[in-house]
């Protein structure tokens, strides 16, 4: 029996675009508005019933690849951006997240912790936030905000921190 990439003409690893590209051909040549009332017409119909099942499989599974190796490319940016805070280049890493287009509760994460190094608590607090709320079981999150939330407030309490620090 035929797989819907025979069915199609592609190759079983073809990407979204082929796909439809593939489905836009044989939809032209099988399409049963080409052809008279008849045997040949009900032939069209049921070639295009398979093409159109076929054409639904194969597009949704080239879609979950897709997404699949953004999602793993992702994940390894943002395992740079760790290693990079962790090392202590934070600019670099804020220029990291930046380039990253999900914007996921690690993502938030990240970014907090990177505005905390910067000394931006008020927006530090923010983007710990979101990370708790995507991720509302997830302690280090919570956890982040908390201390955050807690050091905004004893900032009304310190006047001017970043130079007391500059002092040091």
């Amino acid at each position: 029996m035929a797989t819907v990439y025979d069915i199609l003409g592609v190759d079983k690893n073809a990407s979204a675009a082929e796909i439809r590209r593939a489905h836009r051909q044989l939809a032209r040549i099988w399409h049963p508005d080409r052809f008279p009332e008849g045997p040949e017409r009900a032939t069209a119909e049921q070639r295009m019933v398979r093409i159109n099942q076929a054409f639904d499989v194969a597009l949704k599974s080239a879609i979950n690849s897709e997404i699949n190796s953004d999602t793993a490319s992702e994940s390894e940016m943002l395992e740079n951006v760790r290693r990079l805070i962790d090392e202590g280049q934070i600019l670099a890493a804020r220029q990291s997240l930046m380039r990253i287009a999900t914007r996921s509760a690690e993502w938030n994460h990240l970014f907090g912790k990177v505005l905390m190094r910067l000394g931006e608590i008020e927006k530090s607090t923010l983007y710990f936030g979101i990370a708790a709320r995507q991720r509302p079981a997830n302690d280090q999150y919570q956890q982040a905000y908390r201390k955050a939330d807690s050091m905004r407030g004893q900032k009304k309490f310190m006047p001017n921190l970043r130079r007391i620090l500059k002092l040091r």
